[in-house]
């Protein structure tokens, strides 16, 4: 039984991230596409407010699940406008803006040259790992595109899902698919892996939110942090392949 209960007590406090913060502290939920960028967002942030920033970096609809089930974080930055307009509509996100574009790519092993367009993903000897549209923003962007491209999913030889844009990417670079459909800031200055562009007309860009939240822990340090986003976060952003905003 102690066994249990100290299992019980590592899981809650590993998977399940606190709301009870230090006052100079605030709490960020972020689709995992976004890592490198808002770290270096926190590391100038902290070092000008001294507030400290903690990240949940998931899939967003991972992410938006958990604020439905009732967590609390200070601000969601989710990959996709979609979650931010589900949670609005449910009046957990008060307001949000545009930071940056998320643009879908074809990824693919440096290397490999299976895949140079959407029209080689029919080729039955090409292994594709796709992300799940129901965990991360990449996978329902994916599917999106896949349709307008007159792509039946049902019929690629898609051998894994992954559940956040970063596990898409470590399964291309390691070689366990030929392709994938990820950001373009996950191949930015990445020599493990090769972009391939995906024409506009058939492409499905996105947006970058960053979510105020109706009930945050510490609403004042999340405004500091917001202000800080909406004057700096479009240039730190840039300098990992994402473009601005339109």
């Amino acid at each position: 039984m102690k066994k249990l209960i100290l299992m019980f007590f590592i899981l809650m406090t590993t998977t399940w991230p606190h709301t009870g913060w230090a006052d100079d502290s605030l709490l960020v939920f972020a689709g995992a596409g976004m890592r490198a960028a808002l770290d270096e967002v926190a590391m100038q942030f902290e070092a000008e407010s001294g507030i400290r920033v903690i990240h949940d970096y998931e899939g967003s609809g991972r992410l938006a699940s958990k604020i439905l089930a009732g967590q609390k974080p200070d601000v969601f930055i989710p990959g996709a406008e979609k979650w931010a307009k589900l949670l609005k509509e449910k009046g957990f996100v008060k307001t949000y803006f545009g930071l940056a574009q998320h643009v879908p790519v074809i990824l693919t092993p440096a290397n490999n040259t299976k895949v140079n367009s959407l029209q080689d993903f029919t080729k039955h000897d090409v292994r594709l790992v796709l992300g799940d549209p129901k965990a991360c923003a990449i996978g329902r962007n994916g599917g999106c595109l896949l349709k307008k491209a007159g792509l039946d999913e049902s019929g690629l030889n898609v051998v894994s899902r992954g559940v956040t844009v970063k596990q898409l990417v470590r399964w291309i670079e390691f070689g366990n698919g030929d392709a994938t459909i990820a950001w373009h800031a996950d191949g930015f200055h990445n020599d493990k892996v090769r972009i391939v562009p995906i024409p506009e007309e058939v492409n499905c860009v996105d947006i970058v939110p960053v979510c105020t939240m109706t009930d945050a822990s510490h609403p004042e340090a999340a405004a500091r942090y917001l202000e800080y986003l909406a004057a700096h976060g479009s240039k730190v952003f840039a300098k990992f392949g994402f473009k601005s905003a339109k």
